[in-house]
C-alpha cells in the first residue's frame, strides 16, 4: 500500500500540476485575447484619426489654394490701385498747372480793365462790336492756348 499511496499521492500532484497549468493557459489565452481586441480597437481608432487628419488636409489645402487666389488678387488691385494713384497725382498736377493758368490770366484781365476803364472813348467803342464769348464756367480738361505776347486780343487788326 505504501508504493500506492505514493503513486496515488504523485498522481493527485501532477492532476492538480496539470490543472493549474490548464487554468492558467486559459487564462493566457483569455488575456491575449483580451489584448488583440484592445489592439484592434487602437488599430481602429488610428485608422479613424487618420483619415480625420486626411479630410483636415484636404480642406486646409483647399482653403490655402483659396488663399493664393486671393493674394494675387489684392496684389492685382494694389497695382491698380497704384496706376490710378499716379493718375490722380497727374490729374492733380494739371489742374493745379491750369488754376495757375486761369489765375495769370484772370490778373492780366484784371489789369487790362483797369487800363482801359480810364479811358471811356476805349469803352463806347468796344460796345459797337460784337460781344466776346462768355467764359467756360468749368474748366476743361485740356490745357487752354498761351496768352499771346504784347497786348493782342485778336480783336480788330491782327
Amino acid at each position: 500500500m505504501n508504493a500506492k499511496s505514493v503513486l496515488l499521492g504523485l498522481i493527485a500532484m501532477m492532476t492538480m500540476t496539470l490543472s493549474a497549468c490548464a487554468w492558467d493557459s486559459a487564462q493566457v489565452g483569455r488575456d491575449k485575447d483580451r489584448e488583440i481586441m484592445d489592439l484592434r480597437r487602437q488599430v481602429e481608432q488610428t485608422k479613424f484619426q487618420v483619415k480625420a487628419k486626411d479630410e483636415e488636409a484636404r480642406k486646409l489645402e483647399g482653403q490655402l489654394a483659396e488663399a493664393k487666389k486671393l493674394e494675387a488678387q489684392v496684389a492685382g488691385l494694389q497695382d491698380r490701385l497704384k496706376v490710378m494713384d499716379d493718375m490722380m497725382m497727374s490729374k492733380s498736377e494739371d489742374i493745379a498747372k491750369l488754376e495757375t493758368e486761369l489765375a495769370v490770366a484772370k490778373e492780366a484781365a484784371a489789369a487790362k480793365g483797369k487800363g482801359k476803364g480810364k479811358g471811356q472813348k476805349g469803352k463806347s467803342s468796344k460796345s459797337k462790336e460784337a460781344p466776346a464769348p462768355p467764359e467756360a464756367s468749368a474748366p476743361s480738361m485740356e490745357a487752354p492756348a498761351p496768352a499771346p505776347e504784347g497786348g493782342a486780343t485778336g480783336k480788330g487788326t491782327p
